[in-house]
C-alpha cells in the first residue's frame, strides 16, 4: 500500500514540476511590442559600401533563410508583408588569429567579420523598430595555400552568423 501511495506521491510531484517549469512558456510570436501583429517581413538585396564585391546576394539570402528555419515571421513580397528589413554592408574585415608554430610572421588562421547597418520597419504602423543598428557576423578559418579563397568559402559562414545576431534580435525582441 505504501509502494503504491509513494509511486502517485511521485508521479504528482513530477506533473507539477513539468507544468510549473513551463509556465512562462508562449507559442507563436515572441517579439517586443513593435513587432505585435506583424507576421511577415520583406528582405529586400542589401546594399553594399565595402570593397567585397558580390557580398551583398550572400547576406539577404542568408537573413532570409534563418526567418525561414526560425519560423517566428514568414518572408514574403514586398507588396504582401507587414514588415521591411533594410540592410547595408558597411565593411568586411579580416583579423589574424593565430601564427604557424614554424614562423610567427605567418599567418595560419584568421577571422573574417561582416559588419552591417539594418533598419527594420514595422510596415503596419510605418515605425521603425530599430534605425540603422550595428550587427556583425564572424568566422575562423585556416589558410592552406590561397587567403583569398579561404576568405571567399569563409564568408557564407559569417553570412549565416550575421543573419543568426539579426533575427534573433527581432524575434526575441532583445
Amino acid at each position: 500500500m505504501t509502494h503504491s501511495l509513494f509511486r502517485i506521491a511521485s508521479l504528482t510531484a513530477l506533473v507539477l514540476l513539468v507544468i510549473t517549469g513551463c509556465a512562462g512558456y508562449r507559442v507563436g510570436n515572441i517579439s517586443g511590442k513593435e513587432v505585435q501583429g506583424v507576421k511577415s517581413v520583406w528582405v529586400p538585396m542589401a546594399h553594399n559600401q565595402s570593397y567585397t564585391p558580390d557580398i551583398q546576394a550572400t547576406v539577404a539570402g542568408a537573413v532570409v533563410r534563418r526567418f525561414d528555419n526560425d519560423g517566428t515571421l514568414e518572408t514574403s513580397t514586398a507588396d504582401r508583408a507587414d514588415s521591411q528589413l533594410d540592410i547595408t554592408i558597411t565593411d568586411v574585415k579580416l583579423d589574424s588569429l593565430r601564427s604557424t608554430q614554424e614562423n610567427v610572421l605567418i599567418t595560419a588562421e584568421y577571422q573574417v567579420t561582416i559588419y552591417v547597418k539594418a533598419t527594420f520597419t514595422n510596415r503596419r504602423t510605418g515605425r521603425k523598430v530599430f534605425d540603422n543598428r550595428e550587427f556583425t557576423g564572424k568566422t575562423s578559418f585556416y589558410v592552406q595555400q590561397d587567403l583569398q579563397e579561404g576568405k571567399r568559402q569563409a564568408l557564407p559562414s559569417a553570412a549565416e552568423d550575421l543573419a543568426y545576431n539579426i533575427v534573433k534580435s527581432i524575434t526575441e525582441g532583445w
